[in-house]
């Protein structure tokens, strides 16, 4: 299971292909997953919403992140 720092219905989605299939790609959100609190993607896929990628490593606190330029996240 994983968490976002946004409220999903506030969360952009751009359409994009990626090895010949087309999905819904958000733009990068604060995340939290088992191993922490990071900087990703996530998608719209088949069964909801899915973790998709991530860009920075992982970290105890949303507040350790130190915003990392995402403007309009409270971290």
């Amino acid at each position: 299971m994983f968490k976002v720092q946004k409220e999903i219905k506030e969360i952009e989605f751009n359409t994009v292909t990626m090895y010949g299939e087309t999905m819904e790609v958000s733009e990068p959100i604060v995340m939290a997953s088992a191993a922490g609190w990071y900087v990703g993607k996530v998608c719209k896929a088949e069964y909801g919403i899915e973790p998709y990628d991530r860009f920075t490593e992982y970290f105890a606190t949303p507040e350790e992140m130190g915003g990392f330029g995402i403007t309009g996240m409270p971290v």
